[in-house]
């Protein structure tokens, strides 16, 4: 698979990924990601969280925070940016509404792949951190 077959790859795996999310389907979001995916998000962080999420059965954990912490929450991938084989930067947006408290605010994520499937993903709420390791990379 070529550089350019990989990132359109890469970026297809990420949107099923911010669908399956959008849908709360906890079996695909298991099907996406390999058994030992760490996920560090502001939603833990919220729920008191000191560690990411880990496994598989972090993944429901994560989802049931969403439910507990979030009357609403949307992720809007808007940029894709491969930084490497198996490392995506996204830039978008993060819309969430708890009570009558509203964030509609840019976000970026840091998405590592491994065999096809979602072995990290790092929230960076202050997409600026997330632009200065692209740019470290770069």
């Amino acid at each position: 698979m070529g550089d350019r077959e990989e990132t359109r790859a890469a970026e297809e795996l990420i949107r099923r990924v911010y669908t399956a999310f959008a849908e709360r389907d906890l079996e695909r979001l298991r099907e996406l990601a390999v058994p030992d995916v760490e996920i560090s998000t502001v939603t833990g962080l919220v729920a008191g969280r000191e560690e990411p999420y880990r496994g598989l059965d972090g993944i429901e954990a994560y989802l049931d925070d969403v439910r507990s912490m979030w009357d609403e929450i949307e992720l809007i991938p808007q940029r894709f940016n491969q930084l490497d084989r198996g490392r995506v930067l996204v830039f978008g947006r993060v819309r969430a509404r708890r009570g009558s408290s509203l964030i509609d605010a840019p976000n970026a994520w840091l998405w590592m792949l491994r065999e096809g499937r979602v072995a990290s993903a790092q929230v960076f709420s202050d997409p600026q951190d997330a632009a200065r390791l692209q740019h470290e990379e770069g």
